[in-house]
């Protein structure tokens, strides 16, 4: 994690230094990285002198001991009083305990794993979980991704031409294709085996998806396999009494709200299946409204023995991403028509997709679009990266003396592979085209390659 992020600010031409205790981890990582790497201890002030942290802009700590990155933090900010310091916890006693108190240990940033990987699996849950969903600060419109199926009638059709029978307004933002990806235009024909990122409003979206075959239902009876930090949390949601004090107020109460005004959102019936018998007794004890069943869910039968086959949707989100992924995969033979996974690899949310399997949430890809916008875009309302952070999906506010301000979309040089995806102006959301404007506080939603997200961002700050 700490590699990755280190790479994607390297890219983005940050200057960075890495701590890391394992000398032969820290070999390889001098070897692959184009930046300083320390072997030494990230709780050693020597090593956080060495590391340059009295002229830092900021501090990151993404060990895997959440006591380890809270001293780091704490010596940081005694002996260092400039940067701003971020610190993995996963421990969400001490998240909240952080909390509490901003200045706690000097620390300015949370991330906590589970929590902001259960923030992605609600959202598309909340949607029908059909797909991943990406959602913005202040646009109303949204990401989905849709893997063309097998046989559809759009392969081989260019993108101008494939969907013209679906009377709404959409864009394909990118296409994921050959374990890489496509900022296509309309002349880009679309084949087999993609996966297609498209843009729009939520009612939209859904219309694109029941053209392929994929309708949104009810989800009144979810199934939860796994009793850990993660299970709780979405537990806690769609019971309707969730206690995280880390939801992200501007995307998650402004979605139950809207789903909430359309008759969407409503209490679920949820069944939690944990092997662990402790762990079940306790689960009992904070969720009586719930079904909680002591089984090993890779174990045959279980579904049927327990009752489980008529849900519609079941959440795999146990520690062990490959028994969550079978799970997902046996609930769908079964015929439950939703489902969705928690893995730690960012490799498997394609294979997902290309397997049927509804929503793929990566617990380190979350932490990562966490913390690369906590570190350095501070202009942007929001940071959402694609396919191992080679793309960014990013949320601007146009502030006075932009030099975009007053000039046609056509008008303007962007850098390649990159497009601007949805405007919002006051209530106003829409997919623009070449004779759109910009004007002071519009919102706008742009993608584009990692390494131009600092010029991206130049274009909308006021011009020195």
């Amino acid at each position: 994690m700490g590699s990755q992020i280190a790479q994607q600010l390297i890219d983005d031409r940050v200057d960075v230094v890495l701590i890391e205790e394992d000398p032969e981890k820290a070999r390889l990582l001098a070897n692959r990285l184009d930046c300083t790497v320390l072997n030494q201890q990230g709780n050693s002030l020597e090593a956080l002198r060495r590391a340059g942290c009295a002229s830092a802009d900021v501090f990151v700590a993404v060990t895997g001991s959440d006591e380890v990155n809270m001293v780091a933090c704490g010596l940081v900010s005694s002996e260092f009083p400039l940067p701003r310091k971020i610190a993995r916890i996963r421990n969400i006693n001490y998240s909240e305990a952080t909390l509490s108190s901003r200045k706690f240990l000097g620390i300015d940033a949370i991330v906590n794993p589970e929590i902001e990987a259960s923030r992605e699996l609600i959202q598309s849950i909340e949607h029908g979980a059909m797909s991943d969903v990406i959602l913005f600060s202040h646009s109303e419109l949204q990401i989905r991704n849709l893997p063309v199926p097998r046989g559809g009638a759009v392969i081989g059709q260019p993108l101008k031409d494939a969907f013209v029978e679906i009377d709404v307004t959409f864009l394909v933002a990118a296409i994921y294709r050959d374990n890489t990806y496509v900022i296509p235009d309309g002349n880009t024909v679309v084949r087999e085996n993609d996966i297609l990122y498209i843009v729009g409003k939520r009612e939209d979206l859904d219309e694109v998806f029941r053209s392929f075959g994929k309708h949104r239902q009810q989800l009144d009876k979810v199934v939860i396999v796994g009793g850990g930090k993660a299970g709780v949390l979405i537990a806690e949601h769609l019971l309707g009494h969730s206690r995280n004090p880390l939801e992200d107020p501007s995307i998650l109460q402004r979605l139950k709200t809207s789903l909430s005004q359309k008759n969407l959102f409503r209490q679920k019936h949820v069944v939690l299946v944990e092997r662990d018998s402790r762990k079940c007794k306790n689960l009992a004890q904070r969720f009586p409204e719930a079904l909680v069943v002591n089984a090993d869910i890779s174990e045959e039968g279980v579904f049927s023995e327990e009752n489980l086959t008529n849900s519609d949707l079941v959440l795999a989100v146990t520690d062990n991403q490959e028994l969550n992924i079978v799970t997902a995969l046996s609930a769908r033979s079964l015929g439950i028509p939703r489902s969705a996974v928690l893995v730690n690899n960012t490799n498997y949310a394609a294979i997902c997709s290309r397997l049927e399997i509804d929503t793929v949430t990566s617990v380190k890809q979350a932490v990562i679009n966490s913390v690369l916008y906590n570190i350095k875009r501070s202009g942007a309302q929001s940071v959402h990266s694609l396919f191992d952070g080679r793309l960014e999906v990013l949320e601007f506010r146009v502030e006075t003396g932009s030099r975009l301000t007053g000039r046609p979309l056509r008008a303007i040089r962007f850098p390649q592979d990159t497009l601007l995806l949805a405007v919002s102006r006051g209530e106003d959301h829409w997919i623009p085209g070449g004779d759109y404007t910009p004007q002071e506080n519009d919102t706008v939603v742009i993608i584009g390659k990692r390494e131009h997200a600092d010029t991206l961002q130049a274009l909308f700050v006021a011009a020195p």
